[in-house]
């Protein structure tokens, strides 16, 4: 009964994921907001359920998305950062602070790095304010890190009141 339960909330995750996700590649303006309200989904399986399941919530909503969305960019964005960053977060934040900070910025500005040669290099987007250019990091690093503080704080408040309030704190055990 138990695994039941646990495929059937990766399963509605996932499709939330793509919805959430197809309104941001509908609307393009809220293709980053909705990147990041996806993987707050991963963040969910990765508290409640854990296991390979998130994994699996990230895989099914990003390799759906990619094929299912009219703009690829949210979906790009959620498989090669949004979706799987929750995931390695929590991974990271076993270790000391200054060493998760070090992996989360180098991983930040791996894939930042990759979407730049994707966008200029492969898919030719015609877009002069993204490159390699000082600015273009910083500014991104900086958003990196307030959506960081974000996302703890948002786990927070979900492990403190919302997990208790919603009837989930031994759903799954």
């Amino acid at each position: 009964m138990k695994k039941t339960k646990k495929i059937a909330l990766a399963a509605i995750l996932s499709a939330l994921g793509v919805v959430i996700l197809l309104l941001g590649s509908i609307i393009e303006i809220l293709d980053l907001t909705m990147v990041a309200i996806a993987s707050m989904l991963v963040f969910l399986t990765v508290i409640e359920i854990g296991g390979g399941y998130p994994y699996l919530v990230w895989l099914v909503t990003g390799t759906l998305s990619l094929l299912l969305l009219p703009s690829k960019f949210a979906a790009l964005l959620y498989m090669l950062f949004g979706g799987i960053y929750p995931i390695l977060k929590a991974m990271f934040e076993r270790l000391h602070y200054i060493v998760s900070w070090i992996l989360k910025f180098s991983f930040f500005n791996s894939i930042l790095t990759l979407l730049i040669l994707l966008s200029n290099y492969v898919f030719h987007i015609p877009d002069t304010e993204l490159g390699f250019h000082g600015m273009v990091y910083l500014l991104c690093n900086g958003v990196f890190f307030l959506y960081d503080i974000a996302a703890t704080q948002i786990v927070t408040l979900y492990l403190v009141k919302l997990r208790k309030m919603l009837g989930l704190k031994n759903f799954f055990k």
